[in-house]
């Protein structure tokens, strides 16, 4: 995939443009039409935002029965996705429980929430990567004993390192049942494409999507919000209901759109989960993380515990012609044990020696095959020729 000599299997950090949005950019780039501002009140700057409308209606339609353009805003990134609600919906919240498992877009807030908000804490994991709803529970019951009125609780629904997928009928059922004012917000980065969304019948107020996970290119973000929920404007600006300024960024969502509108779930699953099964089937010395948790069909986290310092697994794999993930894209930067595999109960040891594997649809079972090959003869140069670090 990309390049000839290397296999792309690190489709959670992004997915490349697909042939599809590739063409239907080209032919819109000469359309002489889109060089218009979309804001321009003559006919060729009412065109665009035509074509604004149809990509939002496409999205609208991906995200399951009765969503509309009104629901949606886009943005920059994810990132910005996920920090507008959150930093939005805090406002009026004297709670926020946010996940340990968060992308850091939304993690990495929680220290500047709680200093603002005392009743402020993170969520727990569970040993299979599952969101422990008995601690929630007791977060809920606390926060009614100190009579809060109103909660705002940032989760994932599904992990981008594991691929873990929060169990979505039972935190509805806790939420319920604490009796409390909350606000949910989901972020949905890894599963628009990946699972059969239907957004209006989760429990969420907010969920959130990020546009080059589809097939689009990076720079594109987007809020779906419930119809009865309203964000406080961080900045002065006149698009996506007040939220943003400057002009929309016609390009990206449009090919947002063209993304959307070829997304099949049904199809992902089917070409990814066999991929997934044969891999972990044959995998030897290894871990694999959330195995007993229900996950999304491209996803495998994987510990060797034979070592203590980080091995270059991700560099030695690149070599040998296999692109993988250490983890987050965002977070790559410097090698660290991953607080996600930490949080679950995993040794410094293990989270620093973990690659992430994400399948997309081009994958064939030769990429499978190829990959167990190079890690396997990777292991054994490390074991032959360093013995020391077994542990």
């Amino acid at each position: 995939m990309w390049q000839k000599n290397v296999r792309y299997l690190d489709y959670n950090a992004s997915s490349g443009l697909t042939n599809y949005v590739q063409q239907k950019l080209i032919e819109t780039l000469q359309s002489e039409v889109f060089f218009a501002n979309p804001s321009s009140q003559h006919r060729l700057g009412q065109r665009v935002q035509h074509l604004l409308y149809l990509a939002s209606q496409k999205v609208a339609t991906s995200l399951g029965s009765g969503v509309t353009p009104d629901d949606l805003i886009f943005t920059s990134s994810g990132t910005e996705a996920n920090q507008t609600v959150i930093l939005s919906a805090i406002q009026s919240a004297d709670g926020v429980i946010i996940g340990s498992g968060e992308h850091s877009a939304s993690y990495d807030l929680a220290p500047e929430i709680q200093s603002q908000i005392p009743f402020t804490h993170l969520l727990k994991l569970q040993s299979d990567g599952q969101y422990d709803f008995s601690h929630l529970k007791d977060l809920l019951d606390e926060a009614k004993l100190m009579g809060l009125q109103q909660l705002f609780i940032s989760l994932f629904w599904a992990n981008n390192e594991t691929g873990v997928v929060t169990d979505l009928a039972k935190l509805k059922a806790v939420i319920r049942e604490s009796g409390l004012n909350i606000l949910l917000h989901l972020d949905g980065a890894q599963v628009w494409g990946k699972l059969v969304l239907n957004v209006i019948q989760t429990p969420a107020d907010f969920i959130t999507f990020s546009s080059h996970k589809i097939g689009a290119p990076a720079g594109t973000g987007l809020i779906w919000k419930r119809p009865t929920r309203k964000l406080i404007p961080l900045i002065q600006g006149s698009q996506a209901h007040g939220l943003r300024g400057g002009t929309e960024n016609t390009l990206g969502i449009i090919a947002t759109g063209f993304a959307a509108e070829k997304l099949d779930a049904l199809e992902f699953q089917e070409r990814t989960a066999p991929l997934q099964a044969i891999l972990e089937k044959n995998l030897s010395s290894v871990k694999i993380w959330g195995k007993t948790a229900v996950r999304v069909t491209n996803t495998t986290r994987l510990s060797y515990s034979n070592f203590q310092a980080y091995e270059n697994w991700v560099e030695l794999l690149d070599v040998n012609g296999f692109a993988v993930s250490h983890g987050s894209a965002c977070k790559s930067k410097v090698i660290e044990p991953s607080r996600i595999l930490l949080a679950m109960g995993g040794t410094k040891a293990e989270a620093l020696n973990s690659i992430r594997i994400s399948f997309g649809v081009q994958n064939t079972l030769d990429d499978v095959y190829g990959v167990m090959a190079a890690l396997q003869k990777i292991y054994d140069q490390k074991m032959q020729n360093t013995p020391e670090v077994r542990a």
